[in-house]
């Protein structure tokens, strides 16, 4: 190794020097596993800014151990050099560049550690992608906001405008694409935003493909859930997703395609059943917090119905006509939708008795009207927002699908899911 830490020490300064430095580094590159435990004292040697190539060749031979004696240690060495390598010196290695970035996720999720992996890899994608560049460090660090669960820190990223895929730069496969679109779907979904999950989650479907991949799959049936919380209504297939995918997707996909007729249906009923019957294939694939949400969102709707059918009821009534357990369960519903303003109704708990009122609020009062042509002017600057929206969302998925067939298939049509 002491060969090794002269040859970078002495062809590291030039641009020149770092290419014959390269084309060494490739050549020993499957031999220096054979020295991992000398590899921390010569990294120790080589300050990380000016050394960066060589340092990343080092640092990545580490990495690539199954299990650390010092997980701490490799962790806090990848850390550092993400946030101090020269950009200029590990573009020339790029594959490396994304090698140590993806297993420094994989090592601190082991670890429990992902929180303190999304400041570095958010600076790594400043340092390495090019504005509007989609990168596989992208993914690497929507997944590990996904871990630390630090949902927000993901979006100024996930709203950068993607308009550059350059699989010559970057390596980049369908592979990263995919959890690209599928991370963000799960980040929104995190943060409640059913709107732009279902987006994301469609994307990932829609990706053009002959073969279907578990991330596309797993797409699919948060886009069916997603969908219901975004529009209330009971989805179908997107209609770019490949035909030779929508079969598959349906037939591996029964237990939501049950539970999307069943809800389409309005029946909670069969709802519950439909719960009960593939309660640990949902708790299994970690959908099931989704189908409690879109459960609770048919019971609202269809209390919501009953106030414009009845003006009183009993509790016992409205608990049988939602199949509920007791008449408590009906009671926490109405309370919860009363102080959300979702319905106008008092409880006489005496009684048990509900009586549903009209809206309170006049609408005629100066403060309403004023408030009104505040909306009126606001939706009218929202409407030209979302007409520009419209069309810069319709461009950017036809672009990336069109730069998916031609960049990251050559023609051909198969999804990649091998590292």
């Amino acid at each position: 190794m002491e060969k090794v830490l002269n040859i970078i020490l002495q062809y590291s300064d030039t641009k020149e020097e770092r290419k014959q430095l390269k084309n060494y580094l490739d050549k020993i590159d499957e031999q220096l596993t054979n020295f991992i435990g000398q590899l921390d004292l010569v990294m120790k040697q080589l300050p990380v800014t000016k050394y960066s190539l060589g340092y990343m060749y080092l640092l990545a031979a580490k990495a690539s151990l199954k299990r650390f004696q010092n997980p701490e240690l490799i962790l806090m060495q990848i850390q550092t050099f993400l946030l101090q390598c020269d950009p200029s010196q590990v573009s020339m290695s790029i594959g490396k560049f994304f090698f140590l970035c993806r297993r420094f996720v994989a090592i601190a999720i082991r670890e429990k550690f992902a929180h303190g992996t999304v400041y570095p890899l958010k600076i790594a994608i400043e340092k390495i992608g090019r504005s509007g560049e989609l990168t596989p460090t992208h993914a690497y660090f929507l997944q590990a906001c996904l871990a630390s669960q630090n949902f927000s820190a993901a979006l100024p990223i996930l709203e950068s405008d993607v308009f550059e895929i350059d699989t010559k730069h970057s390596g980049l496969k369908i592979k990263d694409v995919l959890l690209y679109f599928y991370y963000g779907g799960m980040i929104y979904t995190g943060l409640k935003k059913y709107d732009e999950a279902t987006y994301y989650f469609e994307l990932a479907v829609t990706i053009p493909a002959d073969t279907l991949s578990s991330i596309m799959l797993e797409a699919y049936r948060r886009y069916l859930l997603t969908s219901i919380l975004s529009t209330g209504k009971a989805p179908l297939i997107p209609q770019n997703t490949s035909m030779s995918i929508q079969g598959m997707l349906k037939k591996v996909s029964k237990p939501y395609e049950e539970f999307v007729e069943a809800f389409r249906s309005m029946d909670i009923e069969r709802v519950g059943i439909c719960i009960s019957t593939y309660m640990e294939v949902y708790e299994k694939d970690k959908t099931f917090g989704l189908i409690k949400l879109v459960r609770d969102n048919l019971v609202r709707r269809k209390i919501q119905r009953l106030t414009k059918t009845y003006i009183t009821l009993s509790l016992e009534y409205v608990s049988q006509q939602l199949n509920m357990n007791s008449t408590q369960e009906a009671e926490f519903y109405l309370l919860d939708m009363i102080e959300q303003g979702e319905v106008f109704a008092s409880i006489d708990q005496k009684e048990g008795q509900i009586s549903f009122h009209a809206d309170p609020e006049p609408y005629d009062s100066v403060r309403v009207s004023l408030e009104l042509n505040g909306k009126i002017q606001e939706v009218i600057g929202l409407a030209k927002n979302l007409d520009l929206l419209d069309e810069k969302i319709s461009t950017n998925s036809n672009f990336i699908h069109k730069m998916v067939i031609k960049e990251l298939q050559g023609g051909g049509n198969k999804t990649e899911e091998n590292d």
